[in-house]
């Protein structure tokens, strides 16, 4: 760099014209990037970016600068459902913040999401007995997902629909752009074994040959398909217990309100 500083002053010093920029113009298209967060991001974010599996997005260019939230939709967050979109180009990435960036207006003259109170739902969270399933910050049980961060990785609308029926809409992992292959979480099943050993639990892990149950207790049973006299998916089950009948709609609001604190380190 220094080299080429020199020999542009030396040929300036001897009248020669300074090279042709070579910065185009960057065009921004905000119609383009609605289209392309309509199709790619739309579906966990929500088609106005508020959030529903993944966390609400106005406002993020903000907080993050246009070229961290573009690296992120381009190679994803490594451990979290947030997965890369590699067959999006630069500029396309562009297009689709220079459209949240027109959200953000309207997310900050909005009130709180919820009208619940985060330190009632903490109250709740620690009688309802949700710690022996969930950890945060370290503390809890592992059986259920790590709860450490789901205020930033979930939005509302999505985590009340998880405490009213924790089966429906589960989280995938893996794959996503180009790659496919993606993952449901939390899927339980229930496996009978050739001597009438039955195993219910979450799938963990699977291949062609074996399968991994997590059962309600937090222990694993790795099984062998071909030894088992039946392997079934069990649709609308969850080791979760729903809250739909044991809450009240308020009592709902401040869960929703404290879990909406969780956000990690800052």
């Amino acid at each position: 760099m220094l080299s080429s500083l020199s020999a542009s002053q030396a040929a300036a010093q001897e009248g020669a014209p300074p090279p042709p920029a070579s910065h185009a113009p960057v065009v921004i298209d905000v119609a383009q990037g609605k289209d392309l967060y309509d199709t790619n991001c739309s579906t966990c974010h929500g088609v106005d970016a508020r959030g529903e599996d993944g966390p609400d997005l106005r406002g993020v260019p903000a907080a993050l600068g246009d070229a961290a939230v573009e690296n992120i939709i381009r190679r994803g967050i490594p451990g979290t459902g947030m997965t890369g979109f590699y067959n999006i180009t630069d500029p396309q990435a562009a297009n689709i913040v220079a459209y949240l960036k027109t959200l953000t207006a309207g997310a900050a003259a909005e009130a709180s999401p919820v009208s619940g109170d985060p330190h009632k739902g903490e109250a709740l969270y620690k009688s309802s007995g949700c710690s022996a399933c969930h950890m945060i910050a370290g503390q809890g049980g592992s059986i259920g997902p790590e709860l450490t961060r789901i205020g930033a990785m979930r939005g509302p609308a999505s985590l009340k629909q998880r405490l009213l029926d924790p089966s429906a809409n589960l989280p995938t992992a893996g794959g996503g752009g180009m790659m496919g292959n993606s993952w449901t979480q939390y899927a339980m099943y229930r496996a009978v074994e050739k001597d009438g050993h039955v195993v219910e639990g979450i799938r963990t892990s699977e291949d062609s040959f074996t399968i991994v149950l997590k059962d309600a207790t937090g222990k694993f049973h790795a099984l062998w398909k071909p030894g088992l006299r039946s392997l079934e998916r069990e649709p609308g089950k969850n080791i979760m217990p729903s809250f739909k009948d044991t809450l009240s709609a308020q009592q709902l609001d401040d869960l929703v309100a404290y879990l909406l604190t969780l956000k990690g380190a800052q």
